[in-house]
């Protein structure tokens, strides 16, 4: 609380000094769910975003965005994961004596000894006044000021860098991760220093640097951007190399990039993207690529003339796996980092979606691993009871096998949420 009220106080005192250039906007939303488990499970969300922003003249602006979380939850951090399934063959049924702490790598080890160390903490701190845990968390997601100098734009602070043309995967932004089971979702902002230079009259040059502990685990990278008839199309690359990156045992990365969007006949959307990626293992050259590996995303959208939508992606991610057998616990790992979207080689993401009688929409977003054969299913409705105000009714499906596939070992869950605008 103390640091929304820093926020709105400092800004309104902008605004009284500056001829009120000031907005505010943002949403409430509240969310109930139910998982599908041979317990019911329920639990309970809040999310609150506050969005700031202060105009200076035409000399740039400021922005700053609050995201205040509350989470009521099971306490097993684990409860969404079906017992004997492939997530219980990657950690272990008991974390304590089916896995042999010093049998494994020193990634493995450390993502072992952050899992045990949450359960441990969830548990001890919690479980002797009820059943659940309350998570509250308040983070500023962005905190930038921007600058403009003629045909240019300098960004410093917290942004959000949004680089790529896919729907539900991303393999040129580093920036980000994005969760793919929700590819609707806000990217959460990066501390970064952004430059961005226009020339000609749709092209520019986008240089970012995102600091680190030292200059050997700074981040930075470039973009260049163009256009050619109906398509925008930019080539970049990226130095990779993060202080978390390090304790986690991942290695220095160096990636190049292309990525596309527009439109080919009948007005149908087409875009893609591509990421060669070279890890550098601790005595290797920038010229050895004996560890390269490439992530690639494309896909198709059409809308047709009675409002329906449909839209079909494509993942190829060389870093997966095309076993199951395979999985680990390192598959955990490089996903929650962010270096790959899933655990297999092969996805495919489809969307279609339809509005109908002014007020609802209805949707269906399918995620498949190609490979293990699985998918979730995420159908939604949702009605506008007011402009300000829609109230949403969707649900997780998971299917397929859950000793042997990625989706098939998590339990399907039900939502409810209500979201006020302002």
């Amino acid at each position: 609380m103390k640091k929304i009220l820093i926020i709105i106080i400092t800004f309104t005192m902008l605004a009284v000094a500056q001829e009120n250039s000031l907005k505010f906007g943002g949403y409430l939303e509240t969310k109930l769910s139910c998982m599908i488990a041979d317990d019911e499970i329920t639990s309970s969300n809040t999310l609150f975003r506050l969005e700031t922003s202060y105009d200076i003249g035409d000399k740039g602006k400021m922005e700053a965005h609050l995201l205040y979380n509350y989470d009521l939850q099971p306490v097993d951090p684990f409860s969404s994961f079906k017992e004997n399934s492939i997530y219980s063959k990657i950690m272990g049924e008991n974390l304590y004596f089916d896995i042999d702490p010093n049998s494994l790598s020193s990634t493995e080890r450390v993502i072992y000894d952050y899992l045990v160390q949450l359960f441990e903490d969830n548990t001890s701190t919690y479980l002797p006044y009820s059943s659940y845990y309350p998570k509250e968390t308040m983070i500023i997601d962005r905190a930038l000021v921007k600058l403009y100098f003629g045909n240019s734009d300098f960004i410093i602070g917290k942004q959000q860098i949004a680089w790529g043309t896919g729907y539900a995967y991303n393999p040129t932004d580093i920036w980000n991760i994005k969760d793919p089971m929700n590819a609707t979702a806000g990217k959460i902002g990066v501390l970064a220093l952004n430059l961005e230079t226009y020339f000609g009259e749709n092209s520019s040059l986008n240089l970012i640097a995102s600091p680190g502990s030292n200059f050997d685990h700074w981040r930075y990278g470039f973009r260049v951007k163009s256009n050619t008839g109906r398509f925008d199309y930019s080539v970049l690359a990226i130095r990779d190399k993060t202080d978390d990156g390090e304790i986690m045992g991942f290695p220095e990365k160096i990636l190049l990039g292309a990525d596309f969007a527009g439109e080919i006949i009948s007005e149908i959307g087409w875009w893609g993207e591509v990421a060669v990626i070279n890890p550098r293992y601790d005595g290797m050259e920038y010229s050895d690529t004996d560890s390269i590996y490439i992530q690639t995303a494309s896909g198709f959208d059409y809308t047709f003339d009675n409002g329906v939508y449909c839209m079909a992606e494509y993942y190829y991610n060389a870093l997966g796996d095309n076993d199951y057998k395979d999985y680990d616990i390192s598959s955990i790992g490089l996903s929650t980092a962010g270096a790959m979207s899933g655990f297999a080689q092969n996805y495919l993401a489809t969307v279609i979606s339809y509005s109908f009688r002014d007020k609802y929409t209805a949707s269906l977003f399918n995620i498949t691993n190609l490979d293990d054969i699985s998918s979730v299913l995420i159908p939604e409705l949702s009605y506008d009871f007011h402009e300000n105000i829609q109230i949403k009714l969707n649900s997780n499906i998971f299917m397929g096998s859950r000793e042997r596939t990625e989706y098939g070992g998590m339990y399907s869950s039900v939502m409810f949420s209500v979201i006020g605008y302002f």
